[in-house]
């Protein structure tokens, strides 16, 4: 049975092993795969029909289209390693059978895959925001926001922390001089969350947010 690898702007958030039979992808709360906060993604964008050891990507109509390498596909079989690309989302084909395949009287190179990691229930994916360094020694650095708290270095004062809320991301920094500061002000006590374009600069770098 294959799986999917799900990486959103870069960064693998999740993976997901598939079912025998179908495996609906979209906005949905009703589908199998949920990609839940990418709006170029349609409610019911695409399904992976899985039948024995073959399975075959079919696009729902979706308004953006489903990708393939690159390529818009409408319907399409399956391969080890080939990218689908939904929104902001990739998702990489895996087959386990391809993967866990060794020679005669050797240990498998990976372990196999047990029946209970299969797909059974809806699984929500949250897409990951990050940060565009716009000025500064960094300047085109992004940072991916995948993490539950992730901290911007800030040599000999207090680092900027970011953390991952179901409410969004926020800001937390102490306040004085040096320390970070957020859309050229200190940030609030308690922390601030984030919205688009919202400007954090930590040790003479500006990050852009971006959601």
């Amino acid at each position: 049975m294959g799986k999917l690898v799900i990486k959103c702007r870069g960064s693998i958030i999740d993976d997901v092993g598939l079912k025998l039979g179908d495996t609906t992808i979209g906005r949905d709360p009703g589908c199998d795969i949920v990609l839940k906060d990418d709006k170029s993604v349609s409610k019911k964008h695409a399904v992976i029909k899985t039948v024995g050891n073959k399975s075959t990507l079919e696009d729902l109509g979706s308004t953006n289209g489903t990708l393939i390498d690159t390529k818009r596909v409408t319907r399409h079989e399956l391969r080890h390693g080939e990218i689908i690309t939904i929104g902001d989302h990739e998702l990489i084909y895996r087959e386990d059978i391809a993967m866990g395949a060794s020679k005669f009287g050797s240990r498998p190179a990976f372990p196999a895959v047990p029946p209970e990691t299969s797909q059974e229930k809806t699984k929500v994916i949250t897409a990951c925001s990050q940060l565009l360094a716009v000025e500064g020694k960094d300047k085109g650095k992004r940072v991916p926001l995948v993490k539950e708290e992730t901290l911007l270095d800030n040599p000999g004062k207090s680092p900027a922390r970011i953390y991952r809320t179901p409410d969004g991301y926020v800001l937390s920094a102490q306040i004085g001089p040096g320390e970070p500061r957020l859309n050229d002000r200190p940030v609030p006590p308690g922390g601030q969350l984030l919205g688009s374009t919202d400007l954090i600069e930590v040790a003479g770098t500006k990050y852009q947010f971006l959601k």
